[in-house]
């Protein structure tokens, strides 16, 4: 077995640390003390917490939902109505109009909305629709959807609409 010191040749007679290590080698890597080379860890994971906290708290007093304009409102609302017909989802199509729409005896009911939409859907594709307009006016707002299907994009309609501010919600409201 060899006598020699941890460092070896490198470090003779050199003066040592209380773990028994060269200083010149202390020096070059560093010290073992497991408390200090904690701290910085335990800093940044505060530092992140601290970060996801604030975030959290400014999604829940503000949730991203409630930050769209009115404008942006509108558009999703008419977007729900138009996907609907897509994906022919009555409970969807339903919930983007309003009660007097609904109530009206010309609305759609289950079964007519999904023959009426599969017919058009499968002859035609599914709706796309590359604009609208929207003009606002307080709780109303009128929107000019320019819209076709995916199979004929050569065909563009324009439906205009009237949509309503419902409470906390926009609905589309032609009755």
């Amino acid at each position: 077995m060899s006598d020699q010191s941890p460092g070896g040749a490198d470090y003779p007679n050199s003066k040592r640390t209380p773990d028994g290590y060269p200083e010149a080698m202390a020096e070059e890597f560093g010290s073992d003390d497991p408390g200090r080379s904690r701290w910085p860890f335990m800093v940044a994971l505060g530092f992140v917490v601290l970060l996801i906290a604030v975030i959290a708290g400014v999604a829940l007093i503000d949730p991203p939902a409630e930050r769209l304009s009115d404008s942006a409102q509108v558009q999703h609302t008419v977007n729900d109505a138009f996907t609907a017909r897509n994906s022919l989802n009555y409970e969807q199509y339903r919930d983007a109009h309003c009660e007097a729409d609904r109530q009206a005896a010309d609305f759609p009911t289950d079964a007519e909305f999904a023959d009426e939409n599969r017919k058009a859907r499968d002859e035609h594709g599914q709706i796309v629709i590359p604009d609208m307009a929207v003009e606002m006016q307080g709780d109303v707002a009128a929107v000019q959807v320019n819209w076709h299907r995916e199979d004929t994009p050569d065909e563009k309609q324009t439906t205009d609409l009237t949509v309503i501010r419902q409470g906390d919600e926009w609905k589309v409201c032609n009755a």
